[in-house]
C-alpha cells in the first residue's frame, strides 16, 4: 500500500467517523448540542475531580508548592474550572438547541488544554519527586486519562485530544527517567491510549446512532400524526356541521347528495331528522337512538353506525363528531364527518361467519361445535339433566378420492356429505365439519339409544349412496362413533374423546357401521398407550426375543432354512402378541429401531449355525420407505459376515399400494447386494400381477388362509394351483404357511409346491430349541412324511 493511498484512507475514515461533528446541516447541529449537552451535565463532577486530585497533589508535594511554576499550574487550573462551571450553569438556564461544527473545535481545545495543564506538571515534578510522589503522579495521570476519556466520549475529539495530550505529557516524563522497564512502560502506555481512543470511537457511534434514531422516530411520530389528523379532519366521506338547535348550517354537495335534497332545503332540517326519514331496517332506531344520546351528552364521539337506505340500496354510515364552541367557551354546534363502513361491516360479518362455520359446507366448524355442545352438556342448576349425543364420522376412503380425481372433486364430495347430513337432522341438531374428511352430529334430548341407533342407520345408509362429481359416480361411505353425555362424559373432552373411540372401533370392525361407546373401547385405548410407552426401550432392556419357525424343503424333505419371528415378554404387560404390538410399533414410529435389532440379531445368529442355511426377516413398509435402509442391511450382514444370499426379506402387498419409487430402490438395491426378496401372504391383499412384473422377487409366500380350507373348498384348491403354477412360470420359489396337516402337505407337493411351514413341522422356537432341532434332523433324516414326529419331540 502506497502512502497516498494510505492517506487517502485515513482521511475517508476521519469523514466517515467525525462526519456529524463536522457538517453544516441542521440535524448534525442539534446531534453535536445533544453531545455538548451530556459533557456539559458532568462539568461539576469533573471540576470536583480536578480540584480534589489537585489538592491531593499539592499536599504530596508541599515542598515545592510555592514556586512561580506552581501558582501559574494552579491558576490555569482554576481559571478553567471557573470557565466550565460558567458554561454549565448558562447551559442549565438556557439549553443550546444547536452546536456549530466551532463549538466542537472549542470544546476540543478546552479539553487538550485541560490536558495540558496536567501533562505539564507531571513533567515539571515527576523527575524530581520521590518514590511515593511519583506513585501517587502515576496514578492521577492514569486515572485523569481514563475518566476523561469516558467523560468526554460523548465529543470523541475532544476525548482523543484529552488522551493525547497526556499520553505524551506521560511519554515525555517517561524519557527523562531511566529504569529497566521504561520501555515496556512507553509500549503499556501506548496500548492504553490506543484502548481509550477506540473505546471512546465506540461509545461516540453507540450514543450518535442512538440520537439519530431518537429524531428519526420524532419525525416519524410527527408525521404520523400529521397524516392521522389530516385523515380524521379531512379525508372522511362526508363533512357534517349542525347549530346548536341541531339544524345542518354546513351542507357540503357530498352530504346533500347522501341525504338526497338540495342544500336549501337541508339547511332547514336537523341532521336527526334528515336521517330518521331515511332510516332503514328494523334496529333503524336504536341506532338513531344512540346518536342522538351521543349528541345529547356534548363530548366527542366516532362509531355512531347508522343504516340508511341510499339510491345504492342499504348502506351503513359511522358518525364521528366533536362540539364546537364559542370564543366565550360555551358550546355553538357540532362538527364531524360521515364514512361508509358498509364494506367493513360486511367484511367483518363474513369473518365472524367464518371464524365459527365451515366456508366449504356452510356447517359449523370445529370451534361452534365445540362451543355449542359445551352449552348443551352443561348442568344448569334446578333443571333436569338431558342426553346428548355426539356422533363422529369421517368418508371412507377419502383420501383415494382425492388423489384420485383431485382437490376439486375432494372439495365438491365434502359439500355433498354436509347436505346430506343436514338433512338427516332436526332443526334443533347440529352438523358440523372438524376439518378435512372428519364431520360431527349433535343430537339433542335424546330419549334411548333406539333412537340414536336409528339415526346413525339411516346415516349410513344416506352417505352410502353414490354422488356424481364431474360427470363421474363416486361410491361414498361412512363410519360413525357415538357417545353420550352424561353417560359416556361429563366434559366436553372426555365426551369427544369417547366418540373418537367408537368412531376407530367402527372402522376396526369394517368400515359402513356405526359403534356405540362402551368403556371396553377406553381399555383398549389405555392399553394402546400403555404398549407404546412400553415399547420405548424395550430393546434395550432385553424385553424384545427372536423366535425361529423352520422352513421345509418338500421334495428333499429337509430344512432348507427358518423364518424369524419377534416376541415380546413385558414384566407388567406379560407376552404381547406381534399382531397387538407391531400395528403399534409402526405407527409411533418405533418400528424402525426395533426393525434395525430384529436384522441384525437375525443376521449374527444365522451366521452361527452349525448348517449354512437361510434365513428370512420380516421387514414394515416404513422401514422400507426410508433412505438408510439398504445401508443398514449392509451393515448387519458385514457385521455378522454373513453372505447376503443367506438373508430373505419378506415385505408385505401393502407395500405396492402406494408404489413409492424409495421402496423399489431399496429393494433393488437389496436385490444387487445378493439378499432374497420374499412376497409375503401373496393372495390376500392387493394381488396384482402388475407389480409381479415390476419387481421380480424370488419367492411367493402362500397365505394360511388358503392352506387352512385346502381339504374343505375347491376354490381354494384352485387358487392355490393357479399361484404355484404362475410362481414356476415367473422362475419364482413358493412357500406355503401354516400347513398343519398331512393331507395338505400331500396336496402341496402334489401341486409343486416347493417348501412348507408351520405346525405339522414345528411351531415357532427359541434358538436353542431350533438348534437342537436341527441336530436332531440332521442325525436322523427325514425321508418321509410319517417321520415327522421326531421333528415335533425336538422342537
Amino acid at each position: 500500500m502506497t502512502a497516498s493511498s494510505l492517506i487517502q484512507l485515513l482521511v475517508t475514515w476521519w469523514r466517515r467517523e467525525f462526519h456529524v461533528y463536522t457538517a453544516l446541516d441542521r440535524d448534525s447541529a442539534e446531534v453535536r448540542a445533544r453531545h455538548l449537552q451530556t459533557v456539559t451535565r458532568l462539568t461539576p463532577l469533573m471540576v470536583g475531580a480536578n480540584l480534589l486530585n489537585a489538592t491531593a497533589l499539592l499536599v504530596a508535594f508541599r515542598d515545592v508548592a510555592a514556586t512561580p511554576f506552581t501558582l501559574l499550574w494552579l491558576g490555569l487550573l482554576l481559571a478553567w474550572c471557573g470557565l466550565g462551571l460558567r458554561a454549565w450553569w448558562r447551559g442549565r438556564r438556557r439549553p443550546v438547541q444547536r452546536v456549530s461544527p466551532g463549538g466542537i473545535h472549542r470544546a476540543t481545545l478546552g479539553a487538550a488544554a485541560l490536558a495540558g495543564v496536567w501533562a505539564s506538571v507531571a513533567v515539571a515534578w515527576f523527575p524530581g519527586a520521590t518514590h511515593d510522589q511519583q506513585l501517587l503522579l502515576s496514578a492521577l495521570v492514569l486515572g485523569m486519562m481514563c475518566g476523561g476519556a469516558f467523560a468526554l466520549a460523548a465529543v470523541p475529539l475532544a476525548a482523543m485530544a484529552y488522551v493525547g495530550v497526556l499520553s505524551v505529557g506521560a511519554q515525555w516524563v517517561l524519557m527523562l527517567v531511566d529504569g529497566p522497564v521504561i520501555g515496556f512502560m512507553q509500549g503499556l502506555l501506548v496500548v492504553y491510549g490506543v484502548i481509550l481512543v477506540s473505546s471512546t470511537l465506540a461509545s461516540a457511534r453507540v450514543a450518535t446512532a442512538r440520537l439519530q434514531s431518537e429524531r428519526e422516530a420524532g419525525r416519524q411520530r410527527q408525521l404520523v400524526s400529521l397524516l392521522l389528523r389530516d385523515f380524521e379532519e379531512h379525508s372522511a366521506d362526508v363533512l357534517w356541521a349542525i347549530g346548536p338547535t341541531g339544524l345542518l348550517t354546513h351542507v357540503s354537495p357530498r352530504l346533500s347528495s347522501a341525504l338526497g335534497g338540495s342544500a336549501r332545503s337541508l339547511q332547514a332540517t336537523g341532521l336527526i331528522d334528515a336521517l330518521q326519514r331515511r332510516k332503514a331496517g328494523a334496529d333503524a332506531e336504536s341506532h338513531l337512538a344512540a346518536l342522538r344520546q351521543a349528541l345529547d351528552k356534548g363530548q366527542a364521539f366516532r362509531d355512531r353506525v347508522v343504516p340508511v337506505k341510499t339510491s345504492s340500496g342499504l348502506r351503513w354510515w359511522s358518525f364521528a363528531g366533536k362540539p364546537v364552541l364559542d370564543e366565550a367557551g360555551h358550546h355553538a354546534g357540532w362538527r364531524g364527518v360521515i364514512s361508509d363502513v358498509t364494506q367493513v361491516r360486511e367484511t367483518h360479518r363474513r369473518l365472524a361467519y367464518l371464524a365459527h362455520f365451515d366456508s366449504l359446507t356452510g356447517l359449523a366448524n370445529r370451534l361452534e361445535l365445540r362451543e355449542r355442545l359445551a352449552r348443551m352438556i352443561e348442568v344448569q342448576p334446578g333443571q333436569p339433566e338431558r342426553r346428548t349425543a355426539l356422533m363422529c364420522l369421517d368418508v371412507d376412503h377419502f383420501k383415494a378420492i382425492n388423489d384420485t380425481l383431485g382437490h376439486a372433486a375432494g372439495d365438491a364430495v365434502l359439500a355433498e356429505v354436509g347436505r346430506r347430513l343436514q338433512a338427516c337432522l332436526r332443526q334443533d341438531d347440529l352438523a358440523a365439519r372438524l376439518g378435512g374428511d372428519e364431520f360431527a352430529l349433535v343430537i339433542r334430548d335424546v330419549q334411548d339409544d333406539a333412537e340414536l341407533e336409528a339415526l346413525a342407520r339411516r346415516v349410513v345408509q344416506v352417505m352410502c349412496q353414490p354422488c356424481e362429481v364431474a360427470g363421474r359416480q363416486v361410491g361414498l361411505g361412512t363410519s360413525i362413533g357415538i357417545a353420550v353425555a352424561p353417560d359416556h362424559g361429563s366434559t366436553l373432552d372426555e365426551l369427544m374423546g369417547n366418540a373418537d373411540l367408537a368412531l376407530y372401533a367402527a372402522k376396526d370392525a369394517g368400515r359402513g357401521r356405526f359403534e356405540l361407546f362402551v368403556p371396553r373401547l377406553g381399555d383398549r385405548h389405555r392399553r394402546h398407550v400403555a404398549i407404546e410407552q412400553a415399547l420405548r426401550g424395550a430393546v434395550h432392556r432385553d424385553e424384545m426375543h427372536l423366535h425361529w419357525q423352520p422352513r421345509v424343503d418338500v421334495a428333499g424333505w429337509c430344512i432348507a432354512g427358518a423364518e424369524v419371528l419377534l416376541r415380546w415378554q413385558h414384566p407388567e404387560l406379560g407376552r404381547i402378541a406381534p399382531d397387538e404390538f407391531i400395528p403399534v410399533a409402526e405407527e409411533s414410529g418405533l418400528i424402525v429401531e426395533i426393525g434395525s435389532w430384529v436384522l441384525q440379531r437375525a443376521c449374527a445368529h444365522a451366521a452361527q449355525l452349525p448348517l449354512p442355511l437361510g434365513v428370512s426377516v420380516n421387514v414394515s413398509p416404513a422401514q422400507l420407505l426410508r433412505e438408510d435402509f439398504a445401508l443398514v442391511v449392509r451393515r448387519a450382514l458385514e457385521h455378522a459376515g454373513l453372505p447376503a444370499d443367506r438373508l430373505e426379506v419378506e415385505v408385505t402387498e401393502s407395500l405396492f399400494m402406494d408404489a413409492s419409487p424409495l421402496a423399489l430402490a431399496n429393494l433393488h438395491a437389496l436385490r444387487e447386494m445378493g439378499v432374497r426378496i420374499a412376497l409375503d401372504d401373496f393372495g390376500t391383499g392387493y394381488s396384482s400381477l402388475a407389480y409381479l412384473r415390476r419387481f421380480p422377487f424370488d419367492t411367493l409366500k402362500i397365505d394360511r388362509a388358503f392352506v387352512r380350507e385346502l381339504m374343505t373348498r375347491h376354490d381354494a384348491r384352485a387358487i392355490v394351483k393357479t399361484i404355484l403354477e404362475l410362481a414356476q412360470t415367473l422362475g419364482m420359489s413358493t412357500i406355503a404357511e401354516g400347513v398343519e396337516e398331512p393331507a395338505q402337505l400331500a396336496l402341496l407337493r402334489e401341486a409343486g409346491c416347493d417348501a412348507i411351514q408351520g405346525f405339522m413341522v414345528a411351531r415357532p422356537m427359541p434358538r436353542g430349541d431350533f438348534l437342537r432341532l436341527l441336530a436332531n434332523w440332521v442325525d436322523k433324516p427325514i425321508s418321509t412324511p410319517g417321520l415327522l414326529d421326531t421333528g415335533r419331540r425336538a422342537a
